[in-house]
């Protein structure tokens, strides 16, 4: 009880630890080109997430609106390429929110052993299709991979955001 003394209610502590939380997540690292620190601040997120996955439910809280310096960093990146803040917002929004789906991902398909369940079925997957007939290239992409691993996932899935992204940015440079 003497922790409630300090704070007017479990919202206002909650609040609190989202903010240092959300702090935490978004750092800036430092790049020079919006790509790379967006890129930076998302790789940044997937590894705490992953270290600190009791973070999850107090990331989906509703919480006040809280002040981090990488965001403007970035949306005034963006706004010296030439991308208007409402579409910049919309690309950090969307960057961090995909790389939290991942990691929710990631640590749904763990077993209780902290093993990869998503290994097991890529392996049952690759099993399959080397006896399968009527999935050709399937065994044929399949047998070419030994594992699927979750962070390739995470890197393939971010460079495809990014140069989404870009390609958005030239779209709305040129107005199509």
């Amino acid at each position: 009880m003497s922790l409630y003394t300090h704070f007017a209610n479990k919202d206002e502590l909650l609040d609190l630890m989202y903010g240092e939380m959300v702090r935490h997540l978004y750092r800036d690292c430092g790049n020079t080109t919006w790509q790379a620190e967006l890129t930076g601040v998302c790789r940044h997120i997937y590894s705490t997430v992953l270290e600190h996955p009791k973070w999850v439910p107090l990331l989906s809280r509703r919480a006040t609106p809280i002040e981090l310096p990488v965001r403007e960093r970035l949306l005034s990146m963006m706004a010296a390429d030439d991308i208007a803040p409402e579409l910049g917002f919309g690309i950090l929004s969307s960057a961090g929110l995909a790389t939290i789906g991942l990691v929710i991902a990631q640590l749904t398909f763990l077993d209780e052993g902290s093993n990869a369940s998503l290994d097991q079925r890529y392996r049952i997957l690759r099993d399959w299709s080397e006896t399968a007939t009527t999935a050709p290239l399937t065994r044929q992409a399949v047998s070419a991979r030994q594992e699927l691993h979750m962070r390739d996932v995470f890197e393939r899935t971010l460079a495809a955001l990014v140069k989404g992204y870009e390609a958005m940015a030239r779209e709305a440079r040129n107005g199509s």
